[in-house]
């Protein structure tokens, strides 16, 4: 049975398998977990990366991680591409 996440991600994320939308349901998940041990988001960005996500499906991730709807995808993409762990030089 699909997470509330996963279900979210398939009704709104086209191309999606249930599968697929489980696997980024858990990332996200994970990465909820991580920020609320007070780590900020440069070192989501660096797990996001040490667990070989690439950067769309990061800033996919990071999306569901801010809370302003209006500017999310936006605010995700600056976080994802200006991260450390995704540096030039250093992806």
């Amino acid at each position: 049975m699909p997470s509330h996440t996963a279900e979210e991600l398939l009704a709104n994320v086209q191309g999606l398998t249930p599968e697929r939308a489980q696997q980024i349901a858990d990332q996200i998940d994970d990465c909820r977990r991580l920020l609320a041990t007070n780590v900020g988001m440069d070192a989501v960005q660096q797990h996001l990366k040490d667990e070989g996500i690439g950067i769309i499906q990061a800033i996919l991730i990071t999306t569901r991680l801010l809370d302003d709807d209006s500017n999310r995808l936006r605010a995700a993409r600056e976080i994802v591409e200006c991260s450390p762990a995704r540096a030039r030089g250093t992806a």
